[in-house]
């Protein structure tokens, strides 16, 4: 009976363990495979494990002090297969992506851990130690994988490298704080009317990323590739320059968008200057703004290669100036005006004024590659695809409309879709509801600007959700004592439950302004 119970002791701990480092792997796989950064998530979200060891500690204390130790044992084994069903049911937003490096880390990871399991059998306080280690075992199962996972990882890039090299596509990058993923689908819905397109889809803008659509989808047909690049530190938009090779460049803005990760915006220009140095160096043109070229490095890059550069903006001394835009029907009616007093005139079906400035960016690039496709964009151009989560209209029959801007959101974005809300909500009669977590990665302007946006929506919105509030309490702050009504969720499931609560109908317009990944929303309780 003794050793009957320990076997079933054991069992129920490696299915705790191996359920325990699939999640673990979640919130390390959303970390990129980083060492500290999955540090730093395990402290925050709580990964390490609570529940268990203190069932752990009380019942074995118990079973000793009474001496009914097997009995105890046999309550803590069913207390770990309670927990284990418990995170199986666990709901992520990004879920676990079962890829052949996960399984390799898991695999290698549940070999040391399952030993602990065995011991644990024969000393049962060792299941203390095993499950607190999980996290720790899957960054040492990682490093000792590292050197293979490298090798596999070049390969796979060598093969995308080949395949670029027997492409005769004109490569674009595109890169900037914000907006580079809506100005990349922009531009490739454009470019078809030149010829086949191939980009990534999504917010694809690593080196691997790239790989896997590269090896997965690009033909010899294509006749454009469209890269968006991402800056996750200084040198990273120069690897990707070296890999795909950009003809010409994009670089949308320069904001507070990852002012935690660069630690100010000097260094955030530093890194999105990279793609314009490129295109100095082996290019033919970059296409920015008026509030891009006024920072260093680009205003030195452009005095030393004036010829690289096309300015889009609203002043008279742009390259290609927006002249006109007025929002007619539910479109932008825009006109440019382009050096020789040439003028492009187009509707553009993208709610926001800020998509006025990306579509300028989209039209001058294309002018700059082949002015005679200039011809074939009015049509396309009135029937551009929305761009999936960056302010999408989402309508059903006797449903309120939502407004979709999940993905990562900037100060002048959220304030711009906060004014289309309040806007469509006043043409429609109904309220103006606006779900939020705030934005991520501000760093030392995280509190400032949240309490500007907080005046802005209190402003502007009848309803507002704030999402996880403890994390913008300046924001709170400033929609508290207002006419608003302000209530709080601690996750987009809790506010969506909040929202079925409020008996809205179809005249009322919601808008989900951003959406945290699990690694800031949630909070954990293992």
């Amino acid at each position: 009976m003794v050793w009957l119970v320990a076997v079933f002791f054991g069992l129920s701990m490696s299915i705790l363990l191996s359920v325990r480092c699939n999640t673990q792997l979640v919130y390390f796989q959303q970390e990129e495979y980083d060492d500290n950064r999955f540090i730093n998530a395990w402290r925050d979200v709580r990964l390490y494990d609570v529940i268990a060891s203190l069932a752990t500690v009380a019942l074995l204390l118990v079973g000793w002090l009474s001496g009914y130790s097997t009995f105890a044992l046999l309550i803590v084994a069913c207390v770990y297969l309670a927990i284990a069903w418990r995170e199986t049911r666990y709901a992520y937003k990004k879920p676990l992506v079962n890829t052949d490096r996960v399984r390799r880390i898991r695999a290698v990871c549940l070999a040391g851990v399952v030993l602990l399991a065995l011991a644990a059998v024969f000393v049962p306080w060792i299941a203390l130690l095993a499950l607190q280690i999980v996290p720790f075992s899957l960054i040492g199962a990682n490093k000792l994988l590292q050197p293979a996972q490298q090798r596999v990882n070049e390969g796979f890039i060598d093969e995308a490298r080949l395949r670029l090299e027997a492409s005769d596509a004109v490569v674009i990058g595109v890169t900037g704080s914000f907006g580079k993923t809506t100005v990349k689908h922009m531009l490739a819905d454009m470019l078809d009317v030149g010829g086949p397109v191939f980009f990534s889809r999504g917010s694809v803008n690593t080196v691997l990323g790239l790989t896997r659509h590269i090896r997965q989808r690009l033909q010899p047909a294509h006749r454009y590739f469209v890269a968006e690049m991402g800056a996750y530190q200084i040198g990273s938009i120069d690897r990707l320059c070296e890999f795909v090779k950009p003809t010409y460049g994009i670089v949308t803005a320069v904001g507070e968008a990852h002012a935690e990760r660069f630690g100010g915006i000097e260094n955030t220009a530093k890194a999105k200057s990279e793609l314009a140095r490129w295109i100095c160096q082996h290019g033919v043109k970059l296409i920015t703004t008026e509030a891009v070229i006024g920072l260093e490095p680009f205003a030195d890059l452009r005095r030393q290669h004036p010829q690289k550069f096309v300015v889009v903006g609203h002043a008279a001394t742009c390259d290609v100036r927006v002249g006109h835009s007025e929002l007619v029907g539910g479109k932008w009616q825009i006109t440019l005006e382009f050096p020789q007093s040439r003028q492009f005139s187009y509707a553009l079906p993208l709610l926001g004024d800020h998509n006025i400035l990306n579509s300028a960016l989209a039209v001058a690039l294309m002018e700059s590659i082949d002015s005679g496709l200039l011809s074939k964009l009015p049509t396309r151009m009135a029937e551009l695809e929305q761009v999936p989560h960056r302010l999408e209209f989402k309508e059903i029959s006797g449903e309120p409309l939502i407004l979709d801007d999940a993905y990562n959101s900037n100060e002048r974005g959220f304030g711009n879709a906060v004014e289309v809300l309040n806007k469509l909500a006043a043409e429609r009669g109904g309220r103006a509801v606006l779900v939020t977590p705030g934005i991520a990665e501000l760093g030392e302007e995280h509190d400032e600007i949240h309490q500007r946006l907080g005046t802005h929506s209190a402003a502007l919105c009848d309803v507002i959700v704030a999402v996880n509030p403890a994390r913008i309490s300046t924001f709170v702050s400033a929609v508290e004592g207002t006419q608003v009504q302000l209530l709080r969720a601690s996750s987009l499931n809790e506010a969506r439950e909040i929202l079925g609560e409020l008996n809205l109908g179809s005249a009322d317009v919601i808008l989900y302004e951003n959406d945290l990944p699990d690694l800031l929303e949630e909070k954990r309780f293992l």
